[in-house]
C-alpha cells in the first residue's frame, strides 16, 4: 500500500469531510458568488457610463447656459444698434440723407445735379432701406474729398454704388454718381414681427 492510500484509509471521514467541503466551496462560488460578482462588475462600468453620460449633459447645458447668454447679449447690442444708430423711421433717415448729403457736397465744392431718393423694404423685416442715387460735378480732388467724408462720417450710410465718368465737351471735370443708402426701423416690418 502507498502512503496516500494509507493516508486516506486511516482518515476517511476526515477526507471525505475535506472533499464535501471544497465541493459545497465550489458550487457556492459558482451558484452565488460568480454571478454576484460579474453584477458588481456590470454594475460598476453603468455607473462609469453613467458618470460619463453625465459629465456629457452637464457640458452641453453650460454651453446651452452660454449660448442663450450670448444670444441676449447679442440681441440686446442688435437693438442698441436699431436704436442709437439707425435713423428712427423714414423720415429720419430722409433727413438725415437729403440735407447732409447735399451739405457734405458743398463742402468739397461739387455741384449737385440731380438727386432722387427711393424707399425699399424687404418682406418680413423689421429694416427698410432708403436708397439715394446723387449725380455730381466737380474737380477729381473734390470728389475724392466728398467719398472721404461719406466714408468717415459717424452717420450709419452706406456707398453702394461710385460711378465716376468724364464730363461733357463744354465741362471740364468729373461726373460722380453715387449711390448711397441707410437703413432704418420700420414700422409695418416691426408690427409684422410682433404679430408673429
Amino acid at each position: 500500500m502507498t502512503l496516500l492510500r494509507r493516508i486516506v484509509s486511516d482518515h476517511r471521514r476526515l477526507v471525505t469531510a475535506v472533499i464535501l467541503l471544497l465541493v459545497v466551496d465550489c458550487l457556492l462560488y459558482a451558484v452565488a458568488l460568480y454571478p454576484w460578482s460579474r453584477k458588481a462588475a456590470e454594475a460598476e462600468a453603468g455607473a462609469a457610463a453613467a458618470e460619463t453620460r453625465l459629465a456629457q449633459v452637464r457640458a452641453a447645458y453650460e454651453t446651452a447656459v452660454e449660448t442663450n447668454a450670448g444670444t441676449s447679449r447679442a440681441q440686446d447690442r442688435l437693438e442698441q444698434f436699431y436704436t442709437e444708430v439707425l435713423p428712427g423711421d423714414f423720415a429720419d433717415a430722409r433727413a438725415l440723407l437729403a440735407p447732409y448729403l447735399d451739405r457734405l457736397a458743398a463742402d468739397a465744392a461739387l455741384v449737385l445735379e440731380r438727386q432722387s431718393s427711393v424707399p425699399d423694404r424687404e418682406r418680413d423685416s423689421r429694416l427698410a432701406r432708403l436708397r439715394t442715387t446723387m449725380v455730381l460735378a466737380g474737380e477729381y480732388e473734390d470728389v475724392r474729398r466728398f467719398i472721404h467724408a461719406l466714408e468717415t462720417a459717424p452717420e450709419f450710410i452706406l456707398v453702394e454704388e461710385v460711378v465716376l465718368s468724364q464730363g461733357n465737351e463744354t465741362e471740364e471735370g468729373l461726373v460722380l454718381t453715387l449711390g448711397v443708402s441707410t437703413y432704418y426701423r420700420d414700422a409695418k416690418g416691426a408690427e409684422a414681427e410682433s404679430g408673429s
